[in-house]
């Protein structure tokens, strides 16, 4: 009797592994951005300063948590804080504080290289807070301070 479906043979497939990978490029570079200056230091030839590694990770860590997230098309929306909002929105400081504590933690966190974040220190001044904490990464541990203005 013949079949009601047909019968064929299911062809192989190589499976790839679908492990994630958490390798680090190697070597990893950028153009060394001077934030005080706000432009890319350049070689007496011409040519952008690079920086590698460690010191790119550092560059990507202070541009990452000085870059307002959803403000810029450029970035994708895990890049960036949400510092700007926090500050408009006029909270107590013990808010305002766990407010930017958490989003430097989120935005840093989505890469690879970020171990952990923490040891915030808060120091106010009116409506301006100088923000200081420690990023421990596969290159080792640095502390970092960022300025943020009040409402503006």
């Amino acid at each position: 009797m013949p079949e009601l479906y047909p019968v064929f043979e299911v062809p192989t497939e190589m499976v790839e592994d679908m492990t994630p990978q958490t390798e680090i490029p190697t070597p990893l570079k950028t153009p060394f951005f001077d934030f005080q200056s706000g432009q890319t230091k350049i070689t007496a030839r011409g040519r952008p300063v690079e920086a590698v590694d460690h010191e790119a990770y550092k560059q990507w860590v202070t541009k990452c948590v000085l870059t307002e997230r959803y403000e810029y098309l450029a970035y994708s929306p895990d890049f960036g804080t949400e510092i700007k909002a926090i500050m408009r929105a006029n909270y107590p400081r013990s808010i305002t504080e766990s407010e930017i504590r958490r989003t430097i933690t989120e935005a840093l966190s989505v890469d690879p290289r970020t171990v952990s974040v923490g040891g915030f220190v808060f120091e106010w001044k009116g409506d301006s807070v100088c923000v200081t904490c420690e990023v421990e990464s596969v290159y080792g541990r640095d502390e970092f301070s960022f300025t943020f203005g009040g409402v503006g």
